[in-house]
């Protein structure tokens, strides 16, 4: 059986081969700077979403000309006026995206996959998916689901100490830095359960095991040992990887 190979920590290597692109979303805290610059650098497309477009000026403010995005969508309720002044005045492609169909965020990976299929990318890399409120949260978390009707390139969600992830039914080798790993990471049946998921790596594997709200899900989990640097899990139903993030 072939596996889909994750590498969700190498975008924070200074020496990588991974072609990313990066979508910026709002979210209710500042950016953390030294994080998304970090993302920013290793980014051959860059798309901010709305609101998410004050942080990113507000976080390169000193050095705005460096930091301009190939792309801002959204219904644009959001984005404060002179903020989108500036950016038009760059000559940066504003993307009106009105169909209430879809949240900014999936019309956003609509765009960005439109514009990437030919360049060879690796993963696109959201940051701020998670913390505000929680009908947000799972928002985001849901277009990972309907990722995969726009792009074929894999989705990784980043928040400044997490990073997420949609297994589709199969096998997956997700290779973890320790040096870069946080202490703790979960197997999350969000779309429904997941009645067969076999683990390897983990401090308490699975093997066939069933998840499902109301019954067992993997939280508080955490690597085998420090030397640890692949999990694999095969699941035979969607199923989100969560892990903590140590940069």
């Amino acid at each position: 059986m072939s596996s889909t190979v994750w590498r969700p920590l190498e975008c924070f290597q200074e020496i990588s081969g991974m072609k990313t692109a990066l979508v910026l979303l709002n979210q209710p805290n500042p950016y953390n700077k030294p994080f998304l610059a970090s993302l920013w650098k290793k980014a051959l497309f860059r798309a901010s979403v709305d609101g998410g477009t004050n942080h990113l000026y507000d976080v390169f403010k000193d050095d705005l000309d460096a930091f301009l995005p190939d792309i801002i969508t959204g219904d644009f309720d959001s984005i404060q006026d002179t903020v989108k002044k500036f950016y038009q005045d760059k000559g940066v492609e504003f993307v009106p995206t009105p169909d209430q169909d879809y949240t900014d965020f999936t019309k956003a990976i609509k765009e960005v996959g439109r514009r990437i299929h030919d360049k060879q990318i690796d993963c696109i890399c959201v940051y701020g998916t998670f913390g505000g409120r929680l009908d947000h949260v799972f928002g985001n978390i849901n277009t990972l689901f309907e990722a995969d009707q726009f792009t074929s390139t894999n989705v990784l969600q980043f928040s400044d100490d997490t990073v997420a992830f949609l297994l589709q039914k199969g096998e997956h080798k997700i290779e973890v830095d320790p040096s870069v790993c946080g202490e703790w990471c979960g197997l999350i049946p969000v779309g429904g359960p997941c009645h067969c998921v076999t683990t390897q790596g983990l401090k308490w594997n699975l093997d066939k095991g069933a998840l499902r709200f109301g019954e067992l899900i993997s939280t508080s989990n955490t690597l085998q040992s420090k030397e640890t640097n692949t999990v694999t899990v095969e699941t035979d139903s969607p199923l989100l990887w969560i892990m903590g993030i140590s940069t």
